[in-house]
């Protein structure tokens, strides 16, 4: 474990600026600060900007769903234009498949071709999955256990959820509750054993995750998901709704996520986070229990067309 007897001042990235991340005048840690304040065994932080030029050449698991990245940001891009990129991937297609299919649309069995498959689940969700499967979230990855997806399953339902208490419309809210922890993968890419160190001690969703990341490379998961989604020109609300979820002063899309992933965490277990994030809502009493209900159920309906 190393410790230095002067704190080095931080530049952390911030959310939600004018033009996206950005670095703050000033980040120091606290006087007498050292490494007794986050996790052991774990080497000081890389240079920031060393860290974001390695988020820029991340490696491409699927190059076709980039291809479908860049297709869905086409406003005036056909749905069979991008049914055909899709189906140049068939574990891909399959996926797409599976989801329109799936019991959380309601046409179990009677979507029989890509091109309804995309017209059912809308490019929000296509543009996040297509995402996930560059990133490399796949079934067999050590980066992607049945938690990732059973949390990010529920989550999207969650958010889908209260998506008009927000004025942001279901979709929207879906596809991003469904991308809202992608950063944790992009960081684990970097450096799975300085990340897995982390998550050991803070738990995937433990309070101190978010500050313990900024403090050992610089940035969360959520902005550096923000960072690599902006490179793959996602529109700026959905960045920006990633790179908040964990900030209560963010946008109401941001909010939305956030409130989605405290239904997700409240329907596994008592959470004084999410419990926090719930009150500040206004959500409580038969309401909550009812909304964390639902996204249980739908959350399973979700599973069951992801990999996991």
């Amino acid at each position: 474990m190393r410790t230095s007897a002067t704190p080095t001042p931080r530049t952390l990235l911030r959310p939600n600026a004018p033009g996206g991340l950005r670095p703050p005048d000033v980040s120091t840690a606290p006087s007498g600060s050292n490494a007794a304040d986050g996790p052991t065994d774990v080497d000081p932080p890389a240079d920031v900007e060393a860290l974001m030029a390695r988020l820029d050449t991340i490696s491409i698991a699927h190059p076709s769903a980039v291809r479908v990245l860049m297709l869905v940001d086409d406003p005036n891009v056909t749905i069979h234009k991008v049914g055909e990129a899709i189906e140049t991937d068939p574990a891909f297609t399959a996926q797409i498949m599976r989801l329109a299919n799936s019991a959380y649309y309601g046409l179990s069995g009677r979507v029989g071709n890509i091109n309804f498959a995309v017209t059912i689940i809308g490019f929000a969700a296509v543009r996040s999955l297509a995402a996930m499967a560059a990133a490399g979230v796949t079934a067999s990855g050590v980066k992607t256990p049945a938690e990732f997806w059973a949390h990010a399953a529920s989550t999207a339902a969650g958010a889908s959820a209260v998506a008009s208490r927000f004025g942001i419309p279901t979709a929207d809210c879906f596809a991003a509750g469904l991308l809202h922890d992608v950063g944790m993968v992009f960081l684990q890419q970097i450096d799975p054993d300085r990340h897995n160190a982390l998550l050991v001690e803070h738990g995937s969703h433990g309070a101190g995750l978010v500050e313990a990341e900024r403090r050992v490379f610089g940035m969360s998961h959520a902005e550096a998901a923000a960072h690599v989604l902006r490179n793959w020109k996602f529109p700026q609300r959905f960045v920006d709704a990633v790179a908040g979820h964990h900030d209560p002063e963010a946008d109401p899309f941001a909010q939305a996520v956030a409130v989605g992933e405290a239904l997700a965490i409240a329907g596994v277990g008592d959470d004084p986070v999410a419990e926090a994030v719930l009150e500040r809502s206004g959500i409580e009493g038969e309401d909550r229990a009812t909304l964390i209900e639902y996204t249980v159920q739908r959350a399973r309906e979700v599973l069951a067309s992801l990999p996991h």
